[in-house]
């Protein structure tokens, strides 16, 4: 049964099974929806699962929440573990190009038969619902039944640890009813505001929903003290041991490698230590672009460490130090050429903007800067301009194509507003398709330029998909096309 009342069919292919998934409420792509318990039923999730029954009780499990970095520190967790010795599953939001992304086990991405075939599984009782719910306002949403089909996929899979990246929040997340075996919660910042309140405090009392009595917690370096404060409280009123990075686990000795910019040999990432309560890693090396990198993957590292140290589990400091370096995350800093240089980057949020702006002085000092830029409705779409005119040469509003995506004239006219007082000289134009506003930005750029595409998952989907078209004999041999064996391949 469709949201539109009409049978959905039967669920033949992989790209009938996304039909129906997408048929459900997507709080990624719409524009206005309520965040309260009446919208946001942990039942109705739970109830996906009791229809495949609880296949998430069959598993170890690292919850990690936040606004910044939580992508990446679960990936690095899951790299970390699948490293030494465990079958390790990865469930991440939202997705760059395909929905098989979001579902990992030992960084294979899940085949599209097995998602069919879970997905047809849960029709019969997912039409059930849509039609009980008279048009499917509190039927199972797209993100609740992708949860769901993740945890049977695992649980098929038979892990021994799932890494679960909350979606939106934590307190009403449909992940949050795992009882997990230790918390992430990384950087707070502001984002979804009308939702999740416009305080830092208010926003890392949400985050900090996923806190469960007794569970031991990773709080990452947090820009806001109210923010810290908040969620010590919490973890203290729920007896929850906790490490902070900045404080139990200290980062030292970091410098960044390689030059792009000037061609040399060295690969460019950080070469870093890392000082934790039960052991020192020295001379760690990441590819990861970025100083924001160390703080996600010294929250990584400390959430293993304190499982280890509280006998919960098994690790090796020399293969977690392997997996360091090998481990990438796509859209995140990504280097993609290197003359003009050409960097994808899925900042939304003035934090993630800032530390994309920091990153870039770092490992590209002094080289001109064009940007691509999308977003989606309800960001600071003015304070993320003003940072970004105020070091850009050019300027290319683009859209993509979401429904939540600000059209790519209105981004344009609000940089006009802000290029007046911080860039007057910045040349703004606007072109919208994501993929065709970068070969403008590109076909314009001298060799010494970055040509940065930033603002919006959906803008880096876009222009990722593109990138792999094009580059598709590279793409086969790095195993992206195809899922790859491990985390890094997104």
């Amino acid at each position: 049964m469709g949201r539109n009342g009409q049978p959905a069919g039967p669920i033949a292919g992989f790209r009938e099974a996304v039909e129906f998934l997408e048929q459900g409420i997507d709080y990624e792509k719409t524009r206005d929806w309520k965040y309260d318990k009446k919208s946001l039923d942990l039942r109705s999730s739970s109830s996906v699962r009791r229809a495949l029954g609880e296949p998430h009780r069959g598993y170890d499990i690292i919850h990690v929440a936040g606004t910044k970095g939580k992508g990446s520190t679960a990936g690095a967790v899951a790299q970390c573990l699948q490293r030494c010795g465990h079958r390790t599953a990865l469930l991440t939001s939202p997705h760059l190009i395909t929905a098989r992304e979001r579902v990992r086990v030992d960084g294979a991405m899940i085949g599209e038969e097995a998602f069919r075939r879970i997905v047809a599984r849960m029709q019969p009782y997912v039409e059930g619902r849509r039609r009980r719910d008279e048009g499917g306002d509190e039927a199972p949403t797209y993100f609740e039944m992708l949860t769901a089909l993740a945890f049977e996929h695992f649980a098929e899979r038979k892990v021994d640890w799932a890494v679960v990246e909350v979606g939106l929040g934590g307190r009403l997340d449909s992940t949050n009813v795992v009882v997990p075996r230790c918390c992430v919660i990384t950087a707070i910042g502001f984002d979804h505001m009308d939702k999740l309140g416009d305080t830092p405090e208010a926003i890392a009392a949400e985050k900090g929903g996923i806190l469960k009595e007794g569970i031991p917690v990773v709080i990452g370096r947090q820009p806001y003290a109210d923010a810290l404060e908040t969620l010590r409280r919490m973890a203290d009123e729920r007896n929850c041991p906790r490490w902070e990075v900045g404080r139990e686990l200290v980062i030292a000795d970091a410098r960044p490698t390689g030059a792009p910019v000037a061609g040399t040999d060295a690969e460019p990432g950080w070469r870093f230590s890392l000082k934790t309560p039960t052991r020192d890693y020295g001379g760690l090396f990441t590819p990861l672009l970025g100083a924001h990198q160390l703080d996600n993957l010294a929250a990584a590292i400390g959430a293993l460490e304190l499982m280890s140290a509280r006998e919960a589990l098994a690790i090796d400091a020399g293969r977690m130090a392997g997996a360091i370096a090998e481990f990438r995350m796509p859209a995140r800093v990504e280097l993609l050429q290197p003359r003009p240089a050409l960097v994808l980057d899925v900042a939304h949020t003035v934090e993630s903007v800032r530390a994309l702006l920091d990153a870039l002085d770092v490992h590209f000092p002094g080289r001109p800067l064009r940007v691509v830029f999308g977003c989606s409705a309800g960001k600071d779409l003015a304070g993320m301009l003003r940072l970004l005119l105020s070091k850009c040469i050019s300027f290319t509003a683009t859209q993509a194509s979401v429904p939540r995506a600000l059209p790519a004239n209105e981004v344009a006219e609000a940089a006009r507003r802000a290029a007046a007082a911080v860039a007057p000289q910045a040349a703004i134009r606007t072109v919208g398709d994501p993929w065709e506003a970068l070969q403008r930005a590109l076909s314009e750029a001298e060799p010494g330029d970055v040509v940065c595409v930033t603002g919006s998952f959906y803008v880096a989907g876009e222009v990722r998909a593109g990138w792999l078209r094009d580059h598709r004999a590279a793409a086969d041999q790095s195993g992206e096309a195809t899922g790859g064996r491990s985390c890094s391949s997104f």
